[in-house]
């Protein structure tokens, strides 16, 4: 791009030094229009005719955007000399340009050409290394949540077990939830992100489960900021959380106990919060459970480190936090992150 404006000054130079004119105030002008000129014609206008066939398949892109490279660079390579030679000749400087504009077509344009495709090709590469790691990420987060899955029916399915030699009827009210909850987890994996109130449907019936399992021993609470809803977060994030809290801290103590599910919104950050009474909290049980685990990959695919899971003693149980800033899961309009359905 430089090379072009340097050309330029020095044939501009050269034609006035031989017409005796290098005080000529139109002189300075065309000096520093031509950066603006050649250097922009390289920067901005070279790599349009390669940019534009890009969705063209192959050989068809390449053969377009050559024709159109090709005119469009030697007609810039004409027009560049002949700009800034009409603003010498405003200031009453004449010299022929035909020498200038026939150096130019010959090696300015084809230096265009090139210039644009080298700079169309590394945006084009950039492109795709973009698309290449949105699509990896997409693969790494269904890996991470189809491991959820087997996970979660495993567990439901094991309570069932137990159901179908006490009681019947609570057996057949269990499978209708568990078939509700396997839809809702099939519809899960579908999605990268969900609204806050599909995740709560997924947890009500995972505790509609539970409750068949556990009757009067399981106590739930619900303190849920319904302005919240409408938030997108990844799927299955209470899930993991609420069944950590049953197996651990409820299902152990012959009494059962307590569990408060929050949504609240503090700081600038959306909290969701899951404590439960019971069992006290102990590190090797709260972080090495396969959930768990699970969940901070999620997390950390999902936010990096603007999103916390704590889990830790309060009170007389145990509390589990995720931490989201709120600028980040905040949906201003109704929308689904589904590629397939946008």
């Amino acid at each position: 791009m430089g090379v072009t404006y340097l050309l330029w000054v020095g044939f501009l130079a050269y034609g006035l030094w031989a017409a005796h004119r290098l005080d000529a105030p139109w002189w300075w002008a065309s000096a520093l229009s031509a950066p603006l000129t050649h250097i922009g014609a390289f920067a901005f206008l070279a790599p349009l005719p390669w940019i534009l066939p890009r969705r063209m398949a192959p050989p068809w892109r390449f053969i377009l955007g050559f024709v159109l490279s090709l005119v469009t660079c030697e007609t810039a390579a004409v027009l560049l000399p002949l700009f800034d030679g009409w603003l010498l000749a405003k200031g009453g400087v004449h010299f022929s340009l035909g020498k200038v504009i026939n150096l130019y077509t010959s090696l300015v344009g084809p230096g265009m050409m090139i210039v644009g495709g080298l700079i169309a090709a590394r945006a084009h590469s950039e492109e795709r290394r973009e698309a290449s790691e949105a699509e990896a990420q997409i693969a790494k987060n269904r890996l991470l949540q189809s491991q959820i899955h087997p996970h979660v029916l495993f567990n439901a399915l094991n309570g069932l077990a137990e159901l179908v030699h006490k009681d019947a009827k609570a057996a057949e009210r269990a499978i209708r939830h568990l078939s509700d909850l396997l839809r809702n987890l099939l519809q899960a994996s579908e999605h990268v992100r969900l609204p806050l109130r599909e995740e709560r449907k997924v947890v009500a019936d995972y505790l509609a489960l539970e409750a068949i399992r556990l009757g009067p021993r399981l106590r739930v609470t619900w303190e849920w900021d319904p302005a919240l809803d409408a938030f997108e977060v990844p799927p299955l994030l209470l899930q993991p959380l609420v069944e950590n809290a049953i197996k651990h801290g409820i299902a152990p103590s012959v009494p059962g106990g307590d569990l408060v599910l929050r949504a609240r919104l503090e700081g600038g950050a959306v909290l969701l919060e899951v404590w439960n009474s019971g069992m006290p909290f102990k590190e090797a049980v709260a972080g090495g459970g396969i959930g768990v685990k699970n969940l901070r990959s999620r997390l950390s695919l999902h936010f990096g480190s603007d999103a916390t899971l704590t889990i830790g003693p309060s009170g007389q149980g145990t509390l589990a936090c995720i931490r989201l800033e709120a600028t980040q899961v905040e949906c201003w309009h109704e929308t689904v992150e589904n590629p397939g359905r946008r």
